[in-house]
């Protein structure tokens, strides 16, 4: 990984954001719970600023549906810099945490969103310990930024994704399915 400094990776992700462009509206509406475990496997796409919020953008590769997730900004960074494979001079939470699993002998199986409740989306992350699985209730968003620094599969219940990017008049203007203007980095 590359090394960077913290004010450094703070400033340069909330300039990727602002490029990314946004619109104003109402936060992401209710979706259906997920129907009978059907899951699906998906990769982080990339992470946006949507209604002056950021979100991660989740890609299923063979149906091409999507999931938008809103974040917090110090997880949007996160997440951001797994992709990119930036760490700092010291290990961030989700850094930590990869480091104490492998050293712990655990592995991240996979991690999960499965489910919509309350208008808050749920995951799991499975580690296998021993060759056995074990399962652990996490935000979303750890879960994500645990699994782009350790290349864990990604599963969304097919329920909650959709067949479009962003619902129609909330996409900023300049991102397209194809992805933003410039350069694309990713997962």
């Amino acid at each position: 990984m590359r090394k960077i400094t913290r004010v450094f990776a703070a400033a340069w992700l909330m300039g990727a954001l602002a490029t990314l462009g946004h619109s104003a509206g109402p936060g992401e509406g209710e979706r259906a719970a997920p129907a009978a475990n059907a899951m699906v496997t998906v990769e982080v796409l990339r992470v946006v600023l949507l209604h002056n919020h950021p979100a991660v953008v989740l890609k299923d590769g063979t149906e091409a549906r999507y999931l938008v997730v809103y974040i917090d900004p110090f997880m949007a960074q996160s997440i951001q810099m797994g992709m990119l494979g930036l760490s700092i001079e010291r290990p961030l939470t989700h850094d930590l945490i990869g480091i104490l699993l492998n050293r712990l002998g655990a592995k991240i199986h996979k991690v999960s969103i499965t489910e919509l409740r309350d208008n808050t989306y749920f995951a799991l992350i499975s580690l296998r310990v021993n060759g056995a699985v074990q399962e652990i209730d996490a935000r979303p968003s750890d879960a994500l930024a645990i699994a782009v620094r350790t290349k864990a599969p990604i599963y969304v219940a097919r329920a909650l994704m959709s067949d479009t990017m962003f619902p129609e008049g909330e996409a900023p203007a300049h991102i397209t399915p194809d992805g933003p203007v410039g350069p694309k980095h990713g997962a």
